[in-house]
């Protein structure tokens, strides 16, 4: 199995890079694979530490964990998503009943602009427009900017 680790650059960041598509990397048997949906400025946190319950706010309910196997705010990554597992026993129904979630538990962190970047890397005429600067007036857009320059960036190196 593929560990979150592999998918963080040489300063520990996973800011820029692009993780497999959620629920395609196996898990541990006896485990189940979860979606933590957090806010942005979160993730830096999470993913050097991993999900601590001494972190949690308990906005919507009482101090905890909280998750879903198919996503807790919607579907993975159309937010800011933290996919991880766990040992099935150790989830009861939105609840995960543990201190901490180790980073070696987590799978990936999802953000919206990986599921941008899938799709036009698929489309190659988009693909080609992108790299040939076509879409550059995008590059500051919120919802394009960050794929558009990650395409930009790892097609730079090929």
């Amino acid at each position: 199995m593929i560990s979150f680790k592999n998918f963080l650059n040489e300063s520990n960041s996973y800011e820029h890079d692009l993780p497999p598509a959620p629920g395609t990397q196996p898990i541990p048997d006896g485990h189940i694979r979860l979606y933590h949906q957090t806010s942005a400025e979160n993730l830096n946190s999470i993913a050097k530490h991993g999900i601590r319950l001494s972190d949690a706010k308990g906005i919507e309910g009482p101090k905890a964990i909280y998750a879903d196997p198919n996503g807790f705010y919607g579907k993975p990554g159309d937010r800011e998503t933290v996919e991880f597992h766990v040992p099935k026993e150790k989830f009861y129904g939105t609840i995960v009943d543990m201190e901490h979630v180790s980073t070696k538990n987590i799978i990936a962190i999802h953000r919206p602009w990986h599921q941008k970047v899938r799709y036009m890397l698929n489309k190659p005429d988009l693909k080609n427009k992108i790299i040939s600067g076509e879409r550059d007036n995008l590059l500051n857009d919120p919802h394009y900017g960050e794929a558009i320059k990650y395409i930009k960036k790892v097609s730079s190196h090929d």
